[in-house]
């Protein structure tokens, strides 16, 4: 899986092993970064890296 991926909610909920309302909650609270096509949310999986990143804690 490369980071330019693009990913649905359902698939980054299964990535994250979250449920889809709480990733639909991550993006609308600009937590997750993601782009509204249609109806529907896309995530870059780069997105989900960068998230990461930024809650690590040393």
């Amino acid at each position: 899986m490369s980071n330019d991926e693009i990913l649905t909610v359902k698939e980054t909920a299964a990535l994250l092993k979250t449920t889809r309302q709480q990733v639909r909650k991550m993006i609308v609270n600009e937590e997750l970064p993601a782009v509204k096509v249609g109806r529907e949310w896309r995530v870059l999986k780069a997105g989900i890296v960068e998230f990461f990143e930024k809650q690590i804690c040393y």
